[in-house]
């Protein structure tokens, strides 16, 4: 029960910064004009110092989880789900961010904002899930 619990209020700070990051920071990239690449630098940077470490810490516990419930459906889509973060994260919005921290095309930008939405919607339903298998274990 601890595990999941923990997974639940991890979970929690994750999809908060998700969602600040979804519908506010990076629509706002589109309005900063002046030394672009110094602030998205110092962004990522940041960003990196906070996230890294809750990412692999929700990781560890979501391994955890499902080597200890794997015969649990939901379980095992909540695995599902936190795989397929660590591969938008890692397959589309660094290589994104790498790109735009040389230049700064609108494209790139919008296609950020938009694929974002995977690790976004992913993460809320990881939560959902989460706090629904709370009550069966």
């Amino acid at each position: 029960m601890d595990f999941l619990l923990y997974n639940v209020v991890l979970n929690s700070i994750l999809v908060g910064i998700i969602l600040i990051t979804q519908f506010i920071t990076y629509p706002l990239f589109q309005f900063i004009s002046s030394d672009f690449k110094r602030y998205h630098k110092a962004y990522t940077k940041r960003m990196g110092y906070v996230v890294a470490p809750l990412m692999v810490l929700e990781l560890l516990l979501v391994i955890k989880i499902t080597a200890h419930h794997y015969s649990n459906v939901v379980i095992m889509l909540i695995g599902v789900l936190t795989l397929i973060i660590w591969a938008s994260t890692f397959l589309i919005q660094v290589p994104v961010h790498n790109t735009i921290s040389k230049e700064k095309p609108e494209n790139k930008i919008l296609f950020l904002i938009k694929s974002n939405y995977i690790r976004t919607l992913c993460w809320i339903l990881k939560l959902i899930l989460s706090i629904q298998i709370l009550d069966v274990y």
